[in-house]
């Protein structure tokens, strides 16, 4: 599996969010693991395992594209960012919550399977000479692409946040027509007023 390895000095097992950063090439951001919660580890092993996450050259792109379900959570101010159009992404809620730590890539051990453990900082020289770029060249960039990923990813979140919205109005309009029934639209064609002359 793509984006897995060990921290050479604990022997933590980690998950390679980036392989290198913006204007630190030896330095990349990890997650522990062990440390997750059960809720969170679910959803960081499911993006990890999914055909996206093992597709993609940098795992943070695919955290950062996927909302994290806090709408059940207990603190309001949580369920409000959660339920907001905009929502919070798994990487930024693993980043609020410390759970990105930073590592030199000489610290990393990229344990993939079928092949033997390399150094990150190693690999990614090897990355880097085959793409015709410094190592530099391998930080994440803006996450957009062709295809419109993050378009399409907002769009999602604007119809599920209007069926929600939907549903509430719905249930107001139940109750205010308990409330007084006359409120209640009638079936059938308006009767017709003519105007006296």
């Amino acid at each position: 599996m793509k984006h897995v390895g060990t921290l050479k000095t604990t022997g933590a097992k980690v998950v390679i969010v980036n392989r290198t950063l913006p204007g630190d090439p030896l330095s990349a951001l990890v997650i522990d693991r062990q440390s997750l919660p059960p809720f969170e580890s679910d959803i960081v092993e499911s993006l990890l395992e999914s055909g996206d996450g093992q597709d993609s050259f940098e795992f943070g792109h695919i955290l950062g594209r996927q909302k994290m379900p806090l709408e059940d959570a207990n603190n309001p101010v949580v369920q409000d960012i959660a339920t907001s159009v905009q929502g919070i992404s798994v990487l930024e809620h693993l980043h609020t919550s410390g759970r990105l730590i930073k590592q030199p890539t000489e610290n990393v051990l990229v344990t993939e399977e079928g092949a033997d453990a390399i150094q990150l900082d190693k690999l990614n020289e090897m990355i880097a000479e085959q793409k015709g770029v410094k190592v530099e060249g391998l930080a994440i960039q803006a996450d957009t692409t062709a295809e419109g990923t993050s378009a399409k990813t907002e769009a999602r979140l604007y119809i599920s946040r209007a069926e929600r919205l939907q549903k509430q109005v719905d249930a107001y309009k139940e109750r205010a027509y308990e409330l007084d029934p006359e409120l209640r639209p009638r079936k059938g064609r308006p009767k017709k007023v003519t105007e006296e002359v």
